[in-house]
């Protein structure tokens, strides 16, 4: 991918990025420190010299430590509260006497 292509990639990723909202912030922060741990130490694994290996690493860590502390850091999440059913409750079933 040439330049311009990646920048246009970027700048939707973002735009596409800003528009959801649906994720709680809580879980985005925790789920990239999660993403950023196992996609670095795939990388990290791959090169050859083992002191690059180890920067990368301690990069990585300290950036999900960050992400981390800031998911502890929000106040606790507010339950979901369900809609009400739009189908309304069959009435009771009157007993024969």
């Amino acid at each position: 991918m040439s330049a311009p292509e990646l920048d246009h990639l970027a700048d939707s990723i973002t735009a596409l990025a800003g528009a959801r909202n649906r994720i709680p912030l809580h879980t985005l922060l925790r789920e990239t420190a999660l993403n950023v741990l196992i996609l670095s130490r795939i990388a990290s694994n791959r090169l050859p010299d083992k002191l690059r290996k180890e920067d990368i690493e301690t990069a990585a860590d300290n950036l999900i430590t960050q992400l981390r502390h800031a998911a502890w850091e929000l106040p606790p999440p507010t339950p979901e509260i369900s809609p009400p059913d739009p189908a309304p409750a069959p009435p009771p079933e009157s007993s024969p006497t």
